[in-house]
């Protein structure tokens, strides 16, 4: 194993507010620990939680705060005799704490190869939101009907593909732009706003087994108390407190072989994987800002 030393540009925040708290500092990183691989990033998704702990909206973690959770990168390093990686090779994964760095140090175990026909933008994008969707799916358990508040977002977007592949009956609520997309992944598409539980009613008159919110907001809870049934899981993976006690919080649990199977289908192309916009790592604030406003359709991503 080599000894290197490497240093890190690492996006990082001093303090809770909008995206003008965001810097940029310049670590020296440890020796490379056993069963690690040092990755130098190519690109890295941005997710809503990330905004919404800059803003101090979410907080698990205190002050000064990092940022990521998913990346693209190459190997410089690695401290695993025992791996089939080596220095070199394109990989993508999940992080050990943040991936919003130019060089982050990764579990090994964490790694999967990133095909050579997957751009690196959609790379660095994939591994939360996969590993989210499919941990949701996981733990609701055997269904025939879901209700995806926030369809046309990065993790709404695999939900509703995996949930179609598992021959769920799938309605998705988004914007009146993002009506066609999600329409397009699989679901019955439907425009949110006042009437919404009218219109659900309309194009599934029957009570879901489950509903799933990944936007966090009140109307969400309502609709999904009034069309779920009494014995059917009202999940969220927003983070945020919720009116009902009925409402399950799912957070992400990491499983590579899940990982795989979405960038096998995103390779084969049997799932469609959106890129709402790319920004230069400089420009981490405009992308964070970008979030923040809502109705995207797939992801953000920070490239380097």
């Amino acid at each position: 194993m080599e000894n290197n030393t490497h240093t890190s540009k690492v996006l990082i925040a001093k303090s809770y507010g909008p995206s003008d708290v965001l810097e940029f500092q310049e670590i020296t990183l440890d020796t490379l620990p056993q069963g690690f691989a040092r990755i130098r990033v190519k690109a890295a998704g941005i997710n809503p939680i990330d905004a919404r702990r800059m803003t101090g909206e979410f907080k698990h973690a205190g002050l000064p705060q990092t940022f990521g959770t998913e990346f693209t990168g190459e190997i410089i390093e690695i401290a695993d005799d025992h791996s089939d990686f080596k220095v070199g090779d394109f990989v993508l994964g999940s992080g050990n704490g943040f991936t919003h760095a130019t060089v982050i140090d990764v579990p090994v175990g964490n790694l999967i190869r990133r095909p050579e026909n997957i751009a690196w933008e959609v790379a660095g994008s994939i591994a939360g939101v996969a590993q989210t969707a499919t941990t949701v799916l996981d733990e609701i358990g055997p269904i025939n009907s879901l209700l995806v508040h926030g369809a046309s977002g990065g993790v709404g977007s695999i939900i509703v593909q995996l949930a179609r592949e598992r021959g769920i009956t799938v309605v998705g609520t988004s914007s009146k732009r993002n009506l066609e997309y999600v329409n397009s992944l699989g679901a019955i598409a439907v425009e949110y706003g006042d009437g919404l539980t009218e219109r659900i009613k309309e194009v599934f008159p029957n009570a879901f087994d489950a509903s799933i919110d990944m936007v966090g907001n009140e109307q969400a809870t309502q609709v999904s108390l009034e069309v779920v049934k009494e014995d059917g899981v009202i999940g969220t993976i927003a983070g945020k407190p919720t009116s009902s006690e009925r409402v399950v919080p799912f957070w992400v649990k990491r499983n590579p072989q899940n990982l795989q199977h979405v960038v096998n289908g995103i390779e084969a192309g049997k799932f469609t994987w959106e890129i709402d916009s790319t920004f230069p790592f400089e420009n981490a604030a405009e992308a964070y800002s970008k979030i923040l406003e809502g109705h995207t359709r797939g992801k953000i991503v920070l490239t380097f």
